[in-house]
């Protein structure tokens, strides 16, 4: 199932969300940024007309144009003349209080950030945000709502009952969003429409998206120059041309690992395994009752085994992963698309070049195909406290949307020119100074659809472009994306952390690879089965 089997104008294309399967990875820490909200639709005439239009937006070519959702647009150079998108500050003057998480180092205060003060200006009202590191926004969010201490923008995070907390702590955008009235808000409106699914709930829209798509996809990267200086080829056609590479790059002499940690999601697609759940007639079943499981296991096993893991891969933080490939001394590491950023910014050799490894099937028979991201890494409401401001609230949320090519843009990727990013063949490069007091969590509160832009390094652009090309076409959906499962966002996070445990320990072969059936069957027990469940239940509603 492709991303484009969600595109209709359905009862299922508008149930939102994707549960504890989806929040708990925008909450993770993870450069993965997610799969989604939670929500639910009704019947299929009054959900059209809530849907809110799509217009996209047209005022800037891309160099590469993509397809839809599974290909973005991707740019080679910023435009010389941006576009002017805003012409009017959208605030009311009256401060903006903003809640939401970050991935990035908190930036300096207000006094001391020039980019801070500006955006101040050209948002029209003075912008209050508080940030959370994205390990600890649920906890933080769930005692904001304990204490009635929502800002006026609020990114909703992954607690239990988000309908009943939608309608009692959020405005009902409907009549601001729905169908043509969006068009108020020409840059929400180019927001792709299934994004749209993680903010409606019982035909009510809650919420503007956080679109993300297929550029949250995870893929394995390789650094390409250390796989070039070795003599080795970056495309492996089976499981052994992969095991071999791995065995290539390990050099315990050098202290280099070659994976930064367990290829695991790599592996499963190897064998073909669902995206977290496929779909058996009336029913769905979980990806972890898969039968290659063991099969897989074994090989991870091997791979830990004979060196070729990191030995550090089951501890640490996300960044490590970017330090290790940055360095060398991983040169493969499983992430997403969208993380290719930061893995040039940590490279520390400035000759070092990036691929993507597609995954093989195991036994040769042609190429695997990896999971798509999902259409939304979560969405942000506003304060049913701030109805009064809903218009100007959602003016600034449309001014964080503004897309690729405006100057809005320009400033709020890249701030102040000569302050913040400097030029450098005419395209805009973040400063120092400006990846420090950017990092307001902008793109956590709202953003414009995701383009391939990488001015850091020539060549980039295009190799991430083509990578999505060969991979994302044919990636497997997940069917219960934009469907609803209060058990998933009750007890998922605890169970899939208990077999995720499991996971780990027998691929370092503290259990033996028999453990994991036992593993499933308490994870059907503990709530697996009663997610299952829920979830058929909305697929067959939803049709």
């Amino acid at each position: 199932m492709s991303i484009d089997d969600l595109r209709p104008v359905t009862r299922r294309t508008l149930l939102a969300g994707a549960g504890a399967a989806g929040l708990a990875g925008v909450f993770s820490g993870c450069s993965n940024e997610g799969r989604g909200g939670t929500g639910g639709g009704t019947d299929k005439a009054s959900a059209t007309q809530v849907r809110p239009a799509y217009v996209r937006y047209a005022g800037v070519k891309p160099d590469l144009p993509g397809s839809d959702y599974n290909i973005p647009d991707a740019f080679l150079r910023y435009p010389a003349d941006p576009v002017t998108a805003i012409t009017q500050p959208p605030g009311d003057g009256k401060p903006i209080n903003v809640m939401t998480f970050t991935n990035t180092p908190i930036p300096p205060k207000l006094e001391q950030n020039r980019f801070w003060q500006e955006l101040d200006k050209q948002a029209g009202s003075p912008i209050s945000v508080s940030l959370t590191p994205s390990v600890d926004y649920t906890q933080k969010f769930a005692t904001a709502v304990a204490g009635d201490r929502l800002g006026d923008v609020f990114l909703v995070g992954n607690v239990p009952q988000v309908p009943q907390l939608l309608e009692a702590k959020a405005t009902d955008l409907t009549p601001h969003l729905s169908g043509d009235n969006i068009k108020k808000y020409p840059f929400l409106a180019n927001l792709p429409e299934v994004a749209w699914n993680a903010a409606i709930f019982g035909n009510k829209i809650y919420g503007v998206p956080i679109s993300r798509g297929a550029i949250s996809s995870q893929v394995l990267y390789s650094r390409a120059d250390i796989l070039e200086k070795q003599g080795l080829k970056a495309e492996v056609k089976n499981l052994d041309d992969f095991t071999e590479l791995c065995k290539q790059l390990t050099d315990k002499r050098q202290n280099r690992f070659a994976l930064a940690a367990a290829p695991t999601q790599f592996v499963r697609n190897m064998f073909d395994m669902p995206n977290l759940w496929s779909e058996n007639g009336k029913s769905v079943v979980s990806y972890f009752e898969h039968e290659a499981h063991e099969e897989a296991f074994e090989i991870l096993r091997k791979l830990w085994s004979a060196g070729s893991i990191h030995p550090d891969a089951f501890s640490g933080q996300n960044q490590d992963l970017k330090v290790r490939f940055g360095n060398g001394s991983s040169p493969l590491v499983q992430d997403t698309f969208s993380g290719w950023p930061s893995y040039l910014q940590t490279a520390v050799d400035k000759t070092a070049r990036i691929g993507i490894i597609a995954p093989p099937k195991h036994d040769g028979s042609g190429q695997a195909r990896i999971w798509l991201g999902a259409p939304a890494a979560g969405f942000t409401a506003i304060s049913k406290k701030s109805e009064g401001r809903v218009e100007a609230l959602l003016s600034y949320l449309n001014f964080l949307a503004t897309p690729f090519g405006t100057k809005e843009y320009l400033f709020r990727k890249f701030g102040l020119r000569d302050v913040h990013h400097t030029l450098v063949d005419g395209n805009p490069v973040l400063t120092e100074r400006g990846f420090s007091e950017t990092q307001l969590g902008l793109m956590y509160q709202a953003d414009g659809p995701w383009t391939i832009f990488l001015p850091e390094k020539k060549g980039n652009t295009e190799a991430e472009f083509n990578a999505m090309k060969q991979t994302c076409p044919d990636a497997i959906a997940n069917p219960v994306a934009g469907l609803y499962s209060e058990t998933n966002v009750r007890k998922g996070p605890q169970i899939t952390e208990d077999i995720t445990q499991v996971t780990n320990d027998i691929i370092q072969g503290r259990k033996p690879v028999s453990a994991w059936a036992a593993a499933v069957k308490k994870w059907k027990s503990g709530g697996g089965d009663k997610i299952a469940e829920e979830f058929s239940q909305a697929l067959v509603a939803s049709r």
